[in-house]
């Protein structure tokens, strides 16, 4: 806030932030007032500025123009926390299909190991089952 010593024709600063409901001008014709002044925390939000003192009024539009970008910061740290969130929530979905895809693995090895043995075992009964066939018709025969 600027202050002058001695008489002058400004109107008197005020202590308070700059509500939208003020009817002070931010540049002498624009009664508009940024949006991210609306959603800055209010101890954030600057001070009306003197309507009469060019400098007060470039402080005020340097503060709004700060806030603007302050709160396109805090919007993208938001947007990248959110995006982190995901990221992370992908990771573990990751991980845990890994988790299953490998234990889908041991348990398709595991069962091509059983397929094998019962193979090797079924080819040796098949081969005694041919043997006690030939022996039962040699019986046949010699009787």
């Amino acid at each position: 806030m600027i202050t002058t010593s001695g008489p002058t024709s400004e109107k008197p600063a005020r202590n308070h932030p700059w509500t939208p409901d003020d009817s002070t001008d931010t540049n002498g014709s624009d009664n508009s007032i940024p949006m991210a002044y609306l959603t800055l925390d209010h101890q954030l939000q600057p001070l009306a500025p003197c309507p009469n003192s060019k400098e007060s009024m470039a402080v005020f539009e340097q503060h709004c123009k700060m806030a603007q970008e302050y709160m396109k910061v805090q919007t993208e740290i938001a947007l990248l926390l959110q995006r982190k969130q995901e990221l992370v929530a992908e990771l573990d979905q990751d991980e845990k299909d890994q988790q299953n895809t490998s234990r889908l693995v041991q348990e398709h090895k595991k069962l091509l190991d059983e397929n094998k043995s019962l193979s090797t075992y079924y080819q040796q009964c098949k081969k005694q089952l041919e043997v006690i066939r030939s022996q039962q018709q040699k019986r046949q025969g010699t009787s």
